[in-house]
């Protein structure tokens, strides 16, 4: 299982980052639309069901594990081509907050032939989302 670890400082209180956190649609990198999402996500016991983009557009049930606002979001997600478990954690950081996001991700099926490509596109995705959510933080276009 490809691990993948990365941390981001954004110049936002961890209130206002744990809320972009709930509208996914606004900063992650390959999401396509939401097909269903409890009200109060990412609280404890919501979920997020989205379709993601992979070789194909895929169905995506996000289940939260444990939210503990606003330090710490656990998901796990579940695709045809793979499962992940996510967490995220918040701290506050010279008056910003210092993100960290861990991918423990599985691939599934065909996909496991093309697991080494398929992780350095994951990596790659992780980049361009949390600049992404911190430019959305910070009110950047």
């Amino acid at each position: 299982m490809p691990v993948h670890t990365e941390s981001i400082e954004i110049a936002r209180p961890p209130d206002e980052v744990w809320a972009l956190l709930g509208e996914p649609e606004r900063w992650m990198e390959g999401y396509v639309e939401t097909r269903s999402r409890s009200s109060g996500y990412p609280g404890p016991g919501t979920q997020n069901d989205h379709v993601f983009r992979t070789r194909m557009n895929e169905n995506v049930a996000a289940r939260v594990v444990s939210s503990e606002r606003p330090a710490r979001l656990e998901e796990a997600h579940e695709g045809r081509t793979f499962s992940r478990r996510l967490e995220y954690r918040l701290a506050p950081a010279d008056g910003g907050t210092l993100l960290t996001v861990h991918d423990d991700i599985t691939f599934k099926g065909l996909a496991k032939l093309a697991g080494p490509m398929a992780f350095r596109d994951v990596k790659r995705r992780w980049t361009a989302s949390l600049e992404r959510l911190r430019a959305a933080a910070e009110g950047r276009p």
